[in-house]
């Protein structure tokens, strides 16, 4: 049975939307660039993490449940593809402000976008 695990795992990420693949692999991105981050300060802390593994857990239930109810019954808008679409791009956000703490150079442009994206939140 645990051998089949892993198999089981990838059958499932396999199959997922693009958008949720996405999502969870931003998530991931966006947790460990915010761990080193946070180990490079010497700010690691529990508490911390897990409000932020907490919140991105909430975030995947949600798409899913979306995805769900979509199944049940069908909706003019796609509702699951747009909140996951929203999340990855807060993801990515997260992310950039990471690397620009962590004093990786943030290209001027980018910076410009994710203020305005920042604003329209």
């Amino acid at each position: 049975m645990i051998a089949g695990l892993p198999g089981a795992i990838l059958g499932v990420f396999a199959s997922m939307p693009i958008l949720m693949k996405g999502l969870i692999a931003l998530q991931v991105a966006d947790f460990i660039t915010g761990f080193l981050l946070a180990w490079s300060t010497g700010a690691v802390s529990s508490d911390v993490s897990r409000k932020g593994f907490v919140k991105k857990a909430i975030a995947l239930l949600l798409v899913i449940a979306l995805k769900v109810a979509e199944t049940v019954q069908p909706m003019p808008l796609e509702l699951s593809a747009y909140v996951a679409g929203w999340f990855c791009l807060t993801e990515l956000i997260s992310i950039c402000e990471n690397a620009g703490k962590a004093g990786l150079p943030i290209p001027a442009k980018l910076t410009k976008v994710l203020a305005q994206l920042q604003e329209k939140e």
